[in-house]
């Protein structure tokens, strides 16, 4: 069995409530559960969360709840691991395989990606994580101040290559984390030894108003589109 889960804690303190930011009509929770009930192989959506209210929203669209957090799983330094771990304690979840992990802050993604990273990660046995080209700015255009004074983010590097030239580098989207069950309870993490990347064209991940507007800015310019 395939289970998708929805991490959603309601104490965000740069954006508030940005889980439940709300856009055409619909929170970023809608259309998180949306995409995963649009994947053929999703067995079961189920929210995490620490309010009630962001639980009501899940649940009336079509997850199911286990109940709330505990207050140890919900402060800003609660990893979301330990958050999916705990609830994968429950008996429900016996006979589930695969993980699929959705961040409603990373909204762009389908029930058909959604699918094809499960099918890679049953034809592999390997985690898959989804993954975008980053061309700017490149990690090796990175800088960082020490004693007052700028040196390369990454020791060894120089900023003074044609980009043209610059290895490809990628960034994690945010949108789709899928790994066995097992794999996630023994080693605590989403990341296999041979996680393979699912590589998208465009992402946005919602840490700030920011980036809510720039998704909106996108949405409405029909740069991209959300689940239905």
């Amino acid at each position: 069995m395939n289970i998708a889960i929805i991490p959603a804690r309601s104490g965000s303190k740069g954006f508030r409530d940005k889980n439940i930011a709300c856009l055409n009509g619909k929170t970023l929770i809608e259309y998180a559960i949306a995409s995963a009930m649009s994947a053929k192989n999703i067995e079961r959506v189920v929210i995490s969360t620490d309010s009630a209210s962001y639980e009501k929203i899940a649940v009336d669209a079509g997850a199911e709840s286990f109940g709330l957090r505990s207050e140890s799983l919900s402060g800003d330094d609660s990893k979301t691991v330990d958050v999916v771990t705990n609830l994968l304690c429950h008996e429900q979840f016996a006979n589930v395989e695969n993980i699929v992990l959705l961040q409603p802050t990373s909204p762009l993604r389908t029930g058909k990606e959604i699918d094809e990273c499960l099918s890679i990660a049953n034809m592999t046995g390997e985690s898959v994580v989804s993954v975008a080209r980053v061309d700017d700015p490149h990690p090796f255009k990175m800088k960082k101040i020490v004693n007052g004074a700028l040196q390369a983010f990454i020791d060894g590097t120089t900023s003074e290559v044609n980009r043209q030239s610059l290895q490809e580098a990628y960034a994690l989207t945010g949108a789709i984390y899928v790994t066995k069950k097992e794999h996630l309870l023994n080693e605590k993490s989403f990341f296999s030894n041979k996680t393979v990347p699912y590589v998208v064209k465009r992402f946005v991940n919602i840490d700030s108003e920011e980036d809510f507007e720039y998704l909106k800015f996108l949405v409405e310019r029909n740069k991209v589109r959300l689940p239905l």
